[in-house]
């Protein structure tokens, strides 16, 4: 089987997901449905179950495992939302170690990261404690937080002054940053695209047919 995987490549088809269904895995690898299946139930892919009961695997977890076994990832794959963790450089949790290592994500101490990003960021996970961010300029970071969704960690922490109140897509969490907490926003993102699709399967065969 590890042969057939080191000659397949993954294709740019659906690149930009963040996760993939087990049939979408499976025709990237080159794999039977039921292969990918097993190979999530044996915990060979970070995956989890949708609320429809659908099973779905984080596109990080299959870019990883493909890279370990030879597969080669396309040269025009489209670059996928990025999720910005930004925390205080005071606490160093093993969390942020282990989340630094998750493709798409970067973990930002040091306000003069922010200038280095130039990918859209789907959401910014920011920790409360941090003294610059609040004391930072409005516009900047209006520019990158613009529809992008914020959960701001620690949130106990957070100044009534500080501008990240403004932000209309704000999530306050009162614990510390975690892969959890990470994955949890994942597998919320994954319920709000299936709900779409339903809406969408729906209104298509409600809508009837022009003669």
């Amino acid at each position: 089987m590890h042969g057939s995987l080191e000659e397949s490549t993954m294709k740019n088809t659906h690149i930009n997901q963040a996760y993939f269904s087990t049939s979408q895995a499976a025709k990237v690898l080159g794999l039977s449905v039921g292969t990918v299946q097993r190979m999530v139930e044996n915990g060979v892919f970070k995956a989890f179950i949708t609320q429809g009961g659908h099973r779905r695997i984080l596109s990080s977890s299959l870019s990883q495992y493909c890279k370990q076994h030879g597969c080669q990832t396309s040269t025009t794959e489209v670059v996928r939302p990025l999720i910005c963790v930004l925390h205080d450089s005071q606490h160093q949790p093993a969390a942020l170690g282990k989340l630094g290592q998750w493709e798409q994500v970067k973990v930002i101490t040091h306000p003069l990261d922010l200038l280095g990003i130039h990918q859209t960021v789907g959401a910014f996970f920011i920790d409360a404690r941090i003294p610059w961010l609040h004391a930072s300029p409005l516009d900047l970071q209006e520019k990158l937080m613009h529809n992008a969704h914020i959960v701001v960690y620690n949130s106990r922490e957070l100044p009534p002054s500080s501008p990240l109140h403004l932000s209309p897509k704000i999530s306050l969490f009162e614990g510390d940053i975690s892969t959890d907490l990470v994955f949890g926003y994942l597998l919320g993102t994954a319920h709000a695209h299936d709900a779409d699709s339903d809406e969408t399967n729906t209104l298509r065969e409600n809508t009837p047919m022009a003669a």
